[in-house]
């Protein structure tokens, strides 16, 4: 009996014994062969840490070689947060000594929890005052370190800012996205323009060193030295003295126009070369200064941005759509000439209003600009000529000459946010308003009133379109992209978007039309006693709300053209007084840059 007792108390241990040794071997397998990496890795990084340092972004450069956007030392205070002192007391001194508040610093050290040696910068770009203040007291603030850093710089500040973008901290969506690349969640990134959407050249590859620490982490040795790569550089399309001439007439004639009682509050330039489809210069204005985000934008002047009633972060060249004016009179033109709707020897009578069902559609000129053909109406930007066209063609003829000539659709430039604006159809109303289309609209329409909105991008292509006898160019802004050490690593080529294919006598009624303009017509005051003899067309479209938007798209030189330009002063008056000017200055800028 004892015996048997005896047995069965040694059966149970042995099986507890099994048991232990069994959860043992589960507990060994689990750790050695699904988490074995993890917990190698966590001990790698007791006895060896990796210290990083920031690779400079790529360089931007204009056409011509000259310096746009760089990149110049600074320093920045940091946080390692492994060797941080996590005592709020710390927190607060040393959101004292750098005007930050605790909280924010806290964010931070959230934020940058995954990687422990990895330095946190909570203040960038300081001066040696604040970098003293910090060595004072560097026993009281354990893990804070004063780092070397490269740090974006815009040479021109405002200058082409819509152009440049601007650089921004990641945030948690982008991190996600791009975390398998190598991006850190404390990262500064590219968040608007060239810098957002060539982040993945632009952006180098850090460096750093990697230190074994003994058990008190103390540093022992440096075991690797890791050398930053910096990012790949650009060459962009744009001259900066044509981008400095074309700001500069812009903001004169703004000025000038609010001098005049105009309550105009901006507006826009682009040209463009009618060969390639290559952005010479492109103007939003009022514009901002990117270096105010290269070292981290205070929350003041982020408000002072975004509550501005003017903008200054929409790059109105592309993100804002306007009714396009009497610009658009060229497509009315050419549609009805294409469908033989006129003819070059037609005569017209503009006696300064149009009559249709007894509604009466008055034109610009009230006393009326009596016998006119169709180059003569194109000259005089005669309404009640184009009222009549747009009667005989229709409102769905009219828009699809206008989508051929790429209104209605994004062109394609590489920056995001662009608008494609709006080609009215009979169906389009339908579908927008549930509402019917009526022929009133249709001869509105034929004046780029209405329904109809352009950006002033799209005005420019129009007229390379012209220019080229059909041939669009998609626009680019990079023509290179160079590796670190500057040698070319690739070049881009102009790209033909799409041919548009009209008569031949179409385009040289169209180019007539367009020169007559400046030598003859509306533009003959500003324009007068030019070298080069510029084709082009004013349009002053109302706002709905009494004002009227200023443009002028043109290119040059009428015989044999080389740029397209579209200006638009917003709520600036007549196209020929408050656009044209700006027109002159450029294209006058434009030749003077290229015979030096």
């Amino acid at each position: 009996m004892w015996i048997t007792e005896k047995s069965r108390r040694i059966n149970i241990m042995a099986w507890i014994v099994i048991t232990v040794i069994a959860l043992l071997i589960l507990r060994l397998a689990w750790m050695q062969l699904l988490h074995g990496p993890q917990y190698k890795k966590i001990a790698e990084e007791n006895h060896i840490h990796q210290i990083t340092a920031q690779a400079p972004r790529g360089i931007m450069y204009d056409h011509n070689g000259a310096l746009l956007v760089t990149n110049r030392p600074s320093f920045a205070i940091s946080i390692i947060p492994a060797k941080y002192s996590k005592d709020w007391n710390t927190t607060l001194l040393l959101a004292n000594i750098i005007d930050v508040q605790p909280d924010e610093i806290e964010r931070l050290l959230k934020v940058g929890s995954e990687f422990p040696y990895t330095p946190i910068q909570v203040k960038r770009d300081v001066d040696a005052m604040l970098q003293t203040k910090i060595r004072e007291r560097e026993e009281d603030l354990p893990g804070v370190i004063i780092e070397a850093m490269p740090i974006r710089e815009y040479v021109y500040k405002e200058l082409a800012a819509h152009v440049f973008g601007y650089l921004g901290s990641i945030n948690e969506e982008e991190y996600v996205k791009r975390k398998e690349q190598g991006y850190k969640p404390t990262d500064f990134i590219g968040k608007d323009g060239l810098e957002q959407e060539w982040e993945e050249v632009l952006r180098g590859i850090d460096g750093g060193l990697q230190i074994e620490v003994n058990a008190a982490g103390e540093e022992v040795q440096i075991i690797g030295d890791k050398k930053a790569i910096a990012g790949k550089g650009l060459v962009l399309t744009l001259d900066v003295n044509l981008q400095k001439a074309a700001q500069d007439a812009l903001m004169q004639q703004i000025e000038e126009g609010q001098k005049r009682g105009e309550p105009t509050k901006g507006g826009s330039v682009i040209v463009l070369d009618v060969k390639s489809g290559a952005v010479r210069a492109m103007v939003s204005y009022p514009s901002f200064d990117p270096n105010q985000f290269a070292s981290g934008i205070s929350n003041s002047h982020w408000n002072k941005l975004i509550n501005n009633p003017y903008h200054p972060l929409t790059n109105k060249s592309i993100q804002n759509v306007y009714p396009p004016g009497s610009v658009f009179k060229i497509v009315t033109a050419a549609a009805a000439l294409d469908m033989n709707y006129v003819t070059k020897d037609e005569i017209f009578d503009d006696k300064g209003v149009y009559v249709l069902d007894g509604w009466k559609f008055f034109g610009w000129q009230t006393k009326g600009l009596g016998k006119l053909n169709i180059v003569d109406a194109i000259a005089w930007s005669s309404d009640p000529v184009f009222y009549e066209l747009g009667r005989r063609m229709g409102v769905d003829s009219l828009a699809s000459y206008a989508m051929t000539f790429g209104l209605g659709k994004k062109s394609g430039i590489r920056l995001q946010g662009e608008e494609e604006g709006t080609v009215p159809t009979e169906n389009w109303k339908r579908v927008t308003y549930d509402e019917q289309w009526y022929i009133g609209e249709t001869v509105i329409a034929a004046i780029g009133q209405g329904y109809y909105l352009v950006t002033p991008l799209q005005q420019a292509m129009l007229l390379m379109a012209v220019a080229n006898k059909g041939t669009i160019y998609r626009p680019m802004l990079v023509e290179k992209i160079l590796t670190a050490d500057g040698a070319v690593a690739e070049t881009y080529q102009p790209e033909v978007l799409h041919t548009i294919y009209l008569k031949a006598e179409t385009w040289d009624l169209l180019k007539q039309g367009l020169v007559a303009v400046t030598t003859k017509g509306t533009g003959l005051g500003v324009f007068q006693g030019m070298t080069t003899t510029v084709a082009g067309k004013s349009g002053s479209a109302e706002t709905g709300t009494g004002t009227v938007h200023s443009w002028f798209a043109c290119y040059a030189p009428a015989e044999n053209p080389e740029i397209a330009v579209a200006v638009l002063v917003e709520e600036g008056g007549e196209g020929s007084v408050a656009a044209a000017p700006v027109v002159r200055k450029i294209v006058e800028a434009y030749f003077g840059l290229k015979k030096k």
